[in-house]
């Protein structure tokens, strides 16, 4: 039997899942993240610890080119330290201090694809990964694409050396199929594609 939800995000028996912090410890503050040990209670009452990541936010934009009939979507490549390799991402950044998500998503965009977006519409939430981080992005669609002009472009971070390529929806597929994107975010983002 399938059960029916009214709220999907607040399931019945909730209460009985949840933890109660007892307990914060930072253990590590850095330029983006924090890190802290948390002691909670278990629903049964025994204690434990979670290691937490603070982040403050970001957003992922999924840019899509249209044209003479044809739909391309806009990747950035990238080198990621973590992962030890390239790989292709959705363009995507950090929330700066009093910027809004979408303020952020737009400036993010012209940063890495050098695009300008005539329309940003509001996706989804996205917990990257709620076992460890409570970092949170905002997807947002980004159509009416216009390439800055030269006198326009600004400035990439110093930290950013990218390449910029576009793809049509099928061979993205195909791609996130056999494995050459493995990026979460944006196999997130191509689920609004298909």
């Amino acid at each position: 039997m399938r059960r029916q939800v009214s709220d999907p995000m607040a399931w019945d028996g909730d209460d009985k899942l949840a933890e109660e912090t007892l307990e914060e410890s930072e253990e590590f503050s850095g330029d983006l993240l924090k890190l802290t040990v948390n002691t909670v209670r278990r629903p049964d009452g025994s204690s434990g610890k979670r290691e937490v990541v603070h982040h403050p936010g970001g957003v992922v934009v999924l840019p899509v080119l249209t044209g003479d009939g044809e739909e391309e979507v806009v990747l950035v490549r990238q080198y990621r330290e973590p992962v030890g390799k390239p790989i292709w991402e959705l363009p995507a950044g950090t929330l700066e201090e009093g910027e809004t998500a979408q303020e952020c998503a737009r400036r993010e965009l012209m940063e890495e694809t050098s695009y300008r977006p005539g329309n940003l519409e509001k996706k989804v939430d996205l917990y990257t990964s709620p076992g460890y981080t409570d970092e949170i992005l905002t997807l947002y669609l980004a159509t009416g694409l216009k390439k800055l002009a030269p006198s326009e472009g600004l400035e990439n971070p110093e930290d950013e050396n990218l390449i910029v390529e576009s793809f049509e929806t099928e061979e993205l597929v195909s791609m996130a199929r056999n494995g050459d994107i493995a990026d979460g975010k944006t196999l997130a983002g191509l689920f609004f594609l298909i």
